[in-house]
């Protein structure tokens, strides 16, 4: 009894302590000292439905044991010291522009999340510094599991034959390639922006021109606008011109990776640094002469590489006009930038489609005829690529698979060490939920209050 009069004591003070503004109904839960606000589940809520994430089994009860074991994890962070990246509030601002972008405009935003934009910015920011310290203390858990190979031939060994995965055709491909160098080309290009400029200064709307003529197809379609998005997201030359335009202004031409622009400033926050502005994309546009200039180059880098006088990586290395493959010796590297994982072999659907024609018909150490292709901006380029391994489709075998076999095996391992931290934890905190959520799957009984 004294041991239950003690724990409401404690959850009344908590209660009014953390913030005498807040209403009983609307905290959820109490884990340790901090609270769970309704709001916080709200806001997780909308996000995962917005993204199409949004659990279909009780999803605001897996969102708030998701939160419960978050404050877990946020605690033992702070407590061991680790650190939070610096660059939240630049991703808070990037995810709320695709925001506004899904739903229309920053209005539609608020009435969606019922907040203001400032207020929700503010709460976004909070949560995913909680996030990251959540996801580094869980990065410190799995950095102690270890998998010797003994443990992966047993775990492999404990799958069931009829349910091994199959592994598609997979491929190792080393490029090299040379851009197109036209100045006719480049003069092109400037000349028409230099008119659409002309014809914007004189009276005619941008939004009009930009439907016609510019060829970025997502933002044509609007008119040319990008919507408010944070200034950070753009490229270097782009940031440059739109920090020093008047609301209305239209810029001179610029020249970024994708091409050739004209912008015009519809609106800028100095506070949280997000602009909107339109833009007018044109691409150079190459003849078939050019086309002819560019083959010629590869075609002669190829025979002092059939001549033996040089390798196919050495001659990537020195004559390809690709910087970050030609570092790799012409290596294409499959990099996925969500999870961090970087191999060095591709599946078709991963290929850019002229690649993959290229190399559909080569063997193993050939070199393909030069061909046109885009590179990751969308421009065009000129290659040749080299097949340097071509693993066939088959089912998952310990021998040609063990590193992925090992991967599938670690995370299983890790995911089980933090849900086991988990569990040691929780029994060690005071945690009390509101009685809305009895009844909810994973909430423990002794919980509800």
């Amino acid at each position: 009894m004294i041991k239950k009069l003690t724990a409401i004591a404690i959850f009344t003070f908590t209660l009014i302590s953390l913030n005498a503004q807040i209403s009983l109904d609307k905290v959820v839960a109490i884990v340790g000292n901090e609270a769970i606000l309704e709001s916080d589940v709200d806001i997780l809520y909308k996000e995962m439905q917005i993204q199409g994430e949004l659990p279909e089994d009780n999803p605001r009860c897996r969102i708030l044991k998701m939160l419960i074991d978050q404050k877990l994890l946020v605690a033992q962070a702070k407590a061991d010291s680790l650190t939070s990246p610096e660059n939240i509030q630049h991703g808070v601002d990037r995810t709320l522009a695709e925001y506004i972008a899904q739903l229309g405009n920053k209005e539609m935003l608020e009435v969606y999340f019922s907040k203001s934009f400032d207020l929700l910015r503010e709460e976004m920011i909070e949560s995913r510094t909680e996030q990251s310290y959540a996801q580094a203390m869980q990065m410190e858990i799995a950095r102690k599991v270890k998998v010797t190979p003994n443990e992966v031939n047993r775990f492999f060994k404990s799958i069931a034959k009829d349910s091994l995965p199959v592994i598609p055709d997979q491929y190792m491909i080393y490029e090299l390639v040379k851009k197109p160098n036209s100045n006719q080309a480049m003069i092109d290009v400037k000349e028409k922006l230099l008119d659409l400029r002309r014809r914007i200064i004189k009276g005619e709307k941008f939004q009009t021109l930009a439907t016609l003529y510019s060829e970025d197809p997502m933002s044509a379609r609007r008119g040319g606008e990008i919507g408010l998005s944070p200034l950070e997201g753009n490229v270097l030359s782009v940031r440059l011109a739109l920090m020093n335009m008047r609301i209305g202004q239209v810029s001179k031409i610029i020249e970024s990776e994708y091409g050739f622009h004209i912008l015009q400033l519809l609106e800028k926050q100095e506070e949280t640094g997000f602009f909107n502005y339109r833009h007018i994309l044109l691409k150079p546009k190459y003849t078939q002469e050019d086309q002819t200039v560019g083959f010629s180059r590869l075609d002669s880098i190829v025979k002092k590489i059939e001549a033996d006088s040089i390798s196919f990586e050495n001659a990537a290395l020195y004559y390809s006009d690709n910087e970050k493959s030609s570092l790799g010796n012409g290596l294409l590297v499959n990099a996925n930038y969500q999870t961090g994982e970087i191999r060095t072999r591709f599946y078709k659907d991963e290929l850019n489609p002229e690649d993959f024609k290229a190399i559909e018909h080569l063997g193993v150490g050939e070199i393909s005829e030069p061909f046109v292709s885009r590179d990751i901006s969308g421009n065009e380029v000129y290659k040749v690529v080299l097949l340097k391994e071509f693993i066939p489709s088959h089912a998952v075998n310990i021998k040609d698979d063990f590193s992925y076999i090992s991967k599938i095996y670690e995370n299983r391992k890790q995911n089980e060490a933090i849900q086991d931290w988990l569990k040691k934890k929780v029994k060690t905190e005071y945690v009390r939920i509101n009685s809305k959520y009895e009844g909810c799957p994973d909430i423990d009984a002794s919980w509800v209050f």
